[in-house]
């Protein structure tokens, strides 16, 4: 364990502790703030006006707060108004406000036509039933209908829509401090023709462009991996190593190592991400500007956002493994650089398979295509986020793609490790298929002298 701990802890300071890193990582840092400060620069340099809006919006109260001073549906366009006359939309809006019951929007309301953009329902529900007349046993309820509702729009509706229960408990008790009530989430009522929309072909044209990033990992891992192996294998220097531990500590060392290092790389890009998303709202903020957030500037896609990232970084790194652990046995088989460079083919021709087909796929929406690759396991790490961001794929498949990783991953260890023992020190310059051949007999014959030997101790 301390020679497998040394070997890690090697492999990491020869890639962390390096000016190459350190600079890599702030120049590619700082662009990637850069990235996430493009809303606000856009809309700091657009004036924070967009289009018009010219918008109409439906909103149906049947709270009974609906009169005088105690009128939630006015409450909103009264905290709403002054906002969008800040931002230079200043009568672009109208909102039309209904108390009749027979407004009350249907299951079948995303079938009708409508004048509105959208729809805003207002309700109470009861907390505790059978107390009729105690105002505290009722809570505000929203349900907000989409046909198109401006983005902007939409953001400055939910800022006013989360005071709405502080609102209705002010109107019930002028004189208590309504600091206590928590925020009103609005429900979104979702068009069930949504596929189809405009968002959804715009993330299926987006969505592709994940691979881009996760490709790179994956190569990093791969070429790093091959690199060091045959750095040590064609300076004969292997040979002291393995002269001191055991072949398959080596091997896992050498994944190990590796697979922290892009984990610490993707933690610090991570970092810089966070750090331009929070500078990027605290700006929009500041400046009272909702164009310039990221959920303004992503509208109705913004939802799945955060879990296809965390789907990219989880498949980025699972891909990574699959391909060091195949990365780390061809170096094995190799004599030198050039002979490593050679023999990698039929791995690259994988990677680039999975990476095309993954892009290709993506953009043409070729669904069927797309589900086949997400479940092999030298595809998948490439192809499962894409799929899953275009809607293609529950939550239930991407669970069984990542199992299929894990398993396969386990697969290749448990098959690769006695093969890298055989192959680490041979020297062997016959043809690839020839030398795998000739790798799985000593590896044959390894295993059986190591029986006999355990045998014989025993005895």
């Amino acid at each position: 364990m301390k020679k497998l701990s040394y070997l890690i802890k090697y492999g990491l300071k020869k890639r962390l502790f390096t000016k190459a890193f350190n600079i890599s990582s702030l120049i590619i840092g700082l662009v990637i703030i850069a990235i996430t400060l493009l809303p606000s620069i856009i809309a700091t340099f657009s004036d924070g006006k967009g289009e018009m809006i010219d918008d109409q919006i439906t909103i149906v109260n049947l709270t009974g707060y609906d009169t005088g001073d105690t009128n939630l549906a006015q409450a909103i366009i009264n905290s709403a108004n002054p906002v969008l006359n800040a931002l230079g939309y200043q009568g672009q809006v109208v909102f039309n406000v209904s108390t009749d019951i027979a407004d009350k929007p249907t299951v079948a309301y995303y079938d009708e036509t409508h004048e509105a953009s959208g729809l805003i329902y207002l309700y109470l529900e009861e907390v505790v039933a059978g107390d009729p007349f105690n105002d505290d046993n009722y809570v505000v309820k929203v349900e907000i209908y989409n046909q198109g509702i401006n983005q902007v729009l939409l953001q400055i509706i939910q800022g006013q829509l989360k005071e709405l229960q502080r609102t209705k408990y002010k109107f019930d008790h002028p004189t208590f401090d309504d600091g206590l009530i928590a925020d009103l989430t609005p429900v979104f009522v979702s068009d069930p023709t949504y596929v189809e929309s405009l968002d959804s072909d715009m993330l299926a044209a987006i969505a592709p462009m994940l691979i881009i990033p996760m490709f790179m990992v994956i190569i990093i891992g791969l070429q790093f991996i091959g690199t060091e192996i045959m750095e040590e294998k064609s300076t004969k220097a292997i040979e002291i190593i393995i002269a001191s531990v055991p072949p398959r500590t080596h091997f896992f060392a050498k994944i190990i190592s590796i697979m922290l290092f892009l984990i610490a790389q993707l933690g610090v890009y991570v970092i810089f991400g966070m750090i331009g998303y929070g500078l990027n709202e605290i700006i929009a903020g500041v400046g009272g500007n909702s164009q310039g957030n990221w959920s303004a500037t992503l509208g109705m896609l913004a939802p799945v956002v955060l879990p296809t990232l965390i789907l990219t970084l989880i498949c980025s790194l699972l891909g990574a493994l699959i391909y060091c652990v195949l990365g780390a046995f061809i170096a094995s088989l190799a004599v030198n650089q050039e002979d490593y460079q050679s023999i990698q083919t039929p791995v690259m021709m994988i990677l680039m398979f999975a990476y095309m087909g993954g892009i290709f796929a993506g953009a043409a929406q070729l669904n069927e295509f797309l589900l086949v690759l997400s479940f092999i396991p030298f595809t998948a790490p490439l192809v499962i986020p894409v799929v899953f961001a275009m809607g293609y794929l529950g939550i239930v498949e991407v669970i069984i793609g990542v199992v299929i990783m894990v398993v396969s991953i386990i697969l290749l260890i448990t098959l690769f490790t006695p093969l890298y023992r055989a192959s680490i020190l041979s020297y062997d310059q016959s043809s690839l298929i020839k030398r795998i051949k000739n790798t799985f007999k000593t590896a044959k014959v390894m295993k059986e002298n190591q029986k006999l030997y355990e045998e014989k101790h025993l005895e």
